[in-house]
């Protein structure tokens, strides 16, 4: 669809129009119905994203060290690192839970709230949301719900997005525990449950919960342990295939729990950075390829006083998360660190992620 705007080429106006921060344009929305219309379609929307991920932002999620009960949502400009704005203090006001765990894909957030138990789709370049409706199908009546696990990302089979939604629950009544596995799609705003045996492969399998952007070429990824009878915990990595709907178990290349993150090339990394025990810790890097292989990609030397680490940046830069709580950059060929601006409130209660505006239309119709 193109523009007519006087002597303006068409085609030039919209290029110039899709180069505009979501902000502007949905305030040019007034302009005219064929700018309204345009900005609505689904492709405009697809090139805006295309160009807003060359632009997008560092997202870091933590406790404030300074008030504990404070939680943050900062944003960084990716490129260079400089302070952007917090978008905690703009999220939907249903929204309870203060302590959020959260995907996010796209530009768009799949907010579980563990009080109320809903889940809240949301845009905050639009500063639309939709809340999800309940799933309760082929759940016990009085149950009490241990775990949230989730997966979002878009189905590029459908261009559909979809929620994965696996629930730990313990059923009251038989005083035993059940896990529920759902489907949600945007599309048709509507909930599939999976039968018993689309998930028994894995069904006694422990899914560990993913704070990353863990979706790549359309599949999610979580990584999933399995207790052996030496005492011992197997690791393994579960994907969701948002095309098919399928599920896959593949081999992890660690023998303990990493961190699975996406790279700038479109691949999916797992890095052996996790453990409790430093000592156990690897520092290697692996990506799984096409063929469904994991290969090693580096190894990082041995860090003192370093937490967890947080993926790539640029110029061989690795966010890292100091013993103190600190995000600090780390750079492989100086070795020096350097200091983000950023302190949670302890350890480990830090996530980063990128996050990049959208247009993508969340709201119901």
């Amino acid at each position: 669809m193109a523009m007519r705007n006087g002597d303006w080429p068409a085609d030039m106006l919209t290029e110039i129009v899709l180069k505009l921060p979501v902000k502007s344009i949905i305030r040019f929305k007034c302009v005219s119905k064929t700018w309204c219309d345009l900005f609505k379609n689904p492709s405009f929307a697809s090139q805006h994203l295309s160009l807003s991920k060359k632009n997008n932002y560092l997202l870091v999620d933590y406790h404030d060290s300074n008030n504990e009960d404070k939680v943050v949502m900062h944003l960084f400009v990716y490129q260079t690192l400089v302070s952007y704005h917090d978008l905690h203090q703009q999220l939907p006001n249903h929204f309870t839970d203060m302590h959020i765990s959260f995907c996010v894909y796209n530009g768009l957030f799949c907010l579980p709230d563990r009080i109320t138990s809903r889940i809240t789709l949301w845009n905050p370049a639009t500063r639309e949301f939709r809340i999800l409706p309940e799933c309760n199908q082929n759940i016990p009546p009085k149950v009490e719900n241990c775990r949230h696990i989730l997966g979002f990302g878009l189905d590029p089979l459908s261009d559909d997005y979809k929620v994965i939604y696996i629930r730990t629950y313990v059923d009251r009544e038989k005083k035993r525990r059940g896990r529920h596995h759902a489907i949600y799609r945007m599309s048709t705003d509507a909930w599939r449950v999976l039968e018993e045996d689309d998930v028994r492969f894995f069904k006694d399998l422990h899914i560990c919960p993913n704070y990353s952007n863990a979706c790549v070429n359309g599949v999610y990824y979580w990584q999933v342990s399995k207790l052996l009878h030496s005492g011992l915990l197997d690791y393994k990595v579960l994907a969701f295939h948002l095309g098919t709907e399928v599920f896959q178990l593949i081999q992890s290349p660690l023998s303990g729990h990493g961190k699975l993150l996406p790279l700038q090339d479109d691949r999916i990394s797992i890095w052996d950075t996790e453990r409790i025990e430093r000592s156990e810790r690897s520092n290697e890097i692996w990506v799984l390829n096409d063929e469904g292989h994991w290969t090693k990609l580096l190894k990082i030397d041995p860090l003192l006083k370093v937490e967890r680490m947080f993926g790539f940046w640029k110029n061989s830069k690795v966010f890292v998360e100091s013993e103190s709580g600190q995000l600090l950059l780390y750079d492989l060929d100086s070795k020096e660190f350097s200091d983000v601006g950023i302190k949670a409130s302890e350890a480990g209660d830090l996530d980063v992620y990128t996050y990049e505006e959208s247009l993508v239309a969340i709201g119901r119709e």
